[in-house]
């Protein structure tokens, strides 16, 4: 079992939605997948609520003293991949998730403001000694993604070559529990998960 925390100390970066997409992605591509939902606001347990087909999906909310506990749980069951949804402005939540898990995703915004904050979550990572990189999210059309990754890159920040565009796919397909992959399988959102989660794969060793 191989477990991906998703943090970010900014609020806004995107961590909820790459989550559930990346979790119905592992899904399709075969794995038993399940995401522990430690963010109060509970927006991707709340989302899994909302599906209609939940299909090999689990999903729990949960405080992050239970998360070791979780993870053992879903090891003994089975799970291939566990996805832990975190908070923002939550050093110590975020710490714990950090060394548990096998690899952490930074999602982040192409703006000064998360470029600026990426860097107290890169050190939570460097702390854990968990691999990690960034993935610049919800891009517009452009140059500033690849001037947001040299930004990163200068900051010593691993980052990863693709990158989520900001399309209304990721926004329209979450609304009623679906994924991009469910609301618009052949559209350039999925490509861009499917691209993410190659590249999370041989991170992980998936």
């Amino acid at each position: 079992m191989k477990t991906l925390a998703i943090i970010s100390q900014k609020g806004g970066s995107g961590k909820t939605t790459l989550a559930v997409h990346m979790a119905v992605c592992a899904i399709r591509q075969g794995f038993h997948t399940a995401i522990i939902d430690i963010d109060p606001q509970g927006s991707a347990y709340d989302w899994y609520l909302s599906r209609e087909e939940q299909n090999e999906l689990n999903a729990v909310q949960a405080q992050v003293g239970q998360l070791a506990a979780l993870l053992k749980q879903a090891k003994t069951g089975g799970a291939d991949v566990v996805i832990i949804d975190t908070a923002p402005h939550s050093d110590s939540a975020a710490a714990v998730a950090a060394q548990l898990a096998d690899f952490i995703l930074m999602p982040c915004r192409p703006s000064r403001f998360d470029l600026k904050a990426i860097g107290s979550t890169a050190a939570i990572a460097r702390l854990a000694k968990t691999p990690a990189a960034a993935v610049i999210n919800a891009a517009p059309r452009g140059k500033l993604s690849d001037e947001a990754k040299e930004a990163l890159r200068q900051q010593g920040i691993n980052v990863l070559e693709p990158v989520l565009q900001q399309r209304a796919a990721y926004t329209h397909a979450v609304i009623d529990g679906r994924s991009v992959h469910e609301y618009e399988p052949e559209g350039k959102a999925a490509e861009e998960i499917d691209e993410l989660f190659a590249c999370l794969k041989l991170m992980m060793k998936l």
